[in-house]
């Protein structure tokens, strides 16, 4: 064989769990091919990003010398490096509706993003998506496109790649980051049929022009949200489902009229009907008053995507010389946009696996079983997250309280992975790292006397009296009621963000919200929770000023440009 047709690591699937797999390998010296069935630019769900991931992104970008996965981390940075026709997130934002009923504006939640970390983006995937490719051949990888793998052959010696054209390549290892017709997945029989998940949903999605932001239509409160609705993901929250709404012209720099939509729904509760997917849209929506009138002028702009049950899974994920990662691995639900989360936090653990293994020349399975742990662990939690939140749709009161776990849930997340960074960056001691490949706050079981006892029991005990709701072992009222007794009478929940206030509509932390929390976590928090909160506020507050970390100059002209400069200033051209 021609040794130009040897490689370290063949990776599958130039999405950007491929992509940055790649990036990340060959810019540490391994030699990477990256195999694509189809082309890009092309549409991709997974478009908005949580702080969770955003810090997944900087620190993967420091750990392996990747410098422009740190560019979509904000949306400054994104915009000014990748591509201008991302859109701004400034918040989650939820609005419950009930069928044929007019929106109430108490029945509404915000979770501003704080401005004293950092902005999230609504990626434009197309252009996201293909700009990663490319930083992936800038370090050596190389990518063929349309081409379709057709086996693979392991062997004691390595892997052996061919291609629907008759061409053999060989390797050492394969990631599989393909997605649900993984290769893999079906020549080893790894999907588990049935499923195991709890969760059932369905979807249909597509991008639209013309969408009315819902600040325009939203009926008039006197509970003022901390930012527009337009200016971050807008979920419509409704009995058996949910819908995305994601803009990418929610800026005064904007370039990229189009907004992204789409349609979740429980199947046992909504049957796909006999009708188009944008049939169903149409008939769907008109149920809700306060839904129905943003899209009354809006145009589909490519074809409407609709599929059955979204959810499925591997019941192994980690094999001799290959592991499947990403959506190959299994899939759960864009709800909380936990799916590009979990590939950052798999894509963290696995590259240096490789990198380890190419320098020992050590292959064996034993060496990646971690992975397998980590994978399914991330998909069981979020499984738990997202048929917990199905369970509550049907009753607003139950559905407030599930958004408060979940708000605990992403602060505490968000907390352990700033501590991490900032001390990674200081130290360079990957050591350091260690607790975001086993997370605490993920584990099925509590063991006495581990890190964040009282939190892990909390999100665990939550979690059975949800499914004790779904099985109607007790009432959805009951069941709020819980999950709030359980919120007030925590001792280990951050003061800033009101959670176990039920008339607190807005998780948004002030500046003396949080030198209230800071205190709080010195003087009053138990000890191991004090110190996580503390650290997690401080050591990346105190990175915010550092050379490279943010880009101050287009958050000005960011600031400036709805009153001062209007759309007059240059769009640049992405690097």
């Amino acid at each position: 064989m021609d040794p130009k047709d040897e490689y370290d690591v063949i990776v599958v699937g130039s999405g950007l769990a491929g992509s940055m797999t790649s990036a990340c390998l060959s810019r540490n010296g391994a030699r990477v091919l990256l195999v694509d069935a189809g082309s890009h630019p092309r549409m991709s769900i997974g478009e908005s990003t949580i702080p969770a991931t955003s810090m997944m992104m900087r620190l993967v970008a420091e750990r392996y010398n990747v410098p422009e996965i740190k560019y979509l981390a904000t949306f400054e940075g994104a915009y000014s490096k990748v591509t201008t026709q991302v859109g701004v997130k400034r918040n989650f934002g939820f609005v419950y509706h009930r069928p044929g009923e007019r929106q109430v504006p108490r029945e509404t939640h915000m979770f501003p993003i704080p401005k004293i970390t950092h902005t999230e983006n609504h990626f434009f995937r197309q252009d996201v998506d293909n700009w990663m490719v490319l930083v992936a051949v800038k370090y050596g990888t190389k990518v063929v496109q349309q081409t379709r793998v057709t086996d693979f052959d392991f062997d004691e010696d390595g892997v052996t790649a061919t291609f629907h054209t008759g061409k053999q390549v060989r390797a050492q290892y394969v990631v599989d980051a393909s997605g649900y017709r993984s290769l893999l997945a079906e020549k080893f029989g790894l999907r588990e049929d049935p499923t195991r998940f709890r969760h059932h949903s369905r979807t249909l999605f597509t991008h639209m022009v013309g969408v009315k932001p819902y600040d325009e239509l939203a009926p008039k409160s006197r509970y003022h949200h901390p930012s527009p609705w337009h200016e971050g993901t807008l979920h419509h929250i409704f009995p058996g489902g949910w819908m995305w709404g994601i803009a990418f012209d929610n800026h005064h720099r904007a370039t990229n009229p189009l907004y992204s939509v789409g349609l979740q729904l429980d199947p046992r509760q909504h049957p796909k009907p006999d009708c188009t997917p944008e049939e169903e849209f149409r008939r769907f929506i008109a149920q809700y008053p306060d839904i129905a009138p943003q899209f009354a002028n809006a145009k589909a702009v490519r074809d409407w995507t609709r599929t059955d049950r979204l959810q499925y899974s591997s019941r192994q994920t980690v094999g001799y010389r290959w592991c499947l990662t990403s959506h190959a691995a299994g899939f759960i639900d864009p709800l909380f946009s936990r799916g590009l989360s979990n590939t950052m936090e798999t894509m963290n653990a696995l590259v240096h696996r490789i990198l380890s293994a190419i320098k020992d020349g050590d292959w064996s399975t034993e060496r990646f079983q971690h992975m397998q742990d980590l994978e399914q662990g991330l998909l069981d939690f979020n499984d738990d997250l997202c048929a917990n939140a199905y369970i509550s749709f049907g009753n607003f009161k139950l559905w407030d309280a599930w958004f408060r776990i979940w708000s605990l849930g992403q602060i505490i997340a968000t907390f352990e992975i700033n501590r991490a960074y900032a001390k990674f960056v200081d130290s360079r001691d990957e050591s350091v790292l260690k607790p975001l490949e086993s997370p605490w706050w993920r584990g099925k079981v509590v063991a006495k006397g581990q890190p964040y006892e009282n939190a892990l029991q909390l999100l665990r005990d939550v979690n059975e009296v949800m499914q004790s709701a779904q099985r109607g072992d007790i009432g959805a009222e009951d069941a709020a009621d819980e999950l709030l007794r359980r919120l007030r009478t925590a001792d280990f929940v951050p003061p800033a963000f009101g959670l176990e206030d039920p008339d607190n509509q807005w998780t948004d932390a002030s500046l003396f919200g949080v030198l209230k929390t800071l205190r709080w976590a010195k003087k009053k928090a138990p000890a191991d929770i004090g110190q996580l909160t503390y650290e997690g506020l401080t050591l990346f507050m105190k990175k915010r000023f550092d050379k490279g970390e943010f880009e101050f100059g287009e958050e000005l002209k960011h600031a400036l440009a709805p009153t001062v400069f209007g759309k007059r200033f240059r769009v640049p051209t992405p690097k």
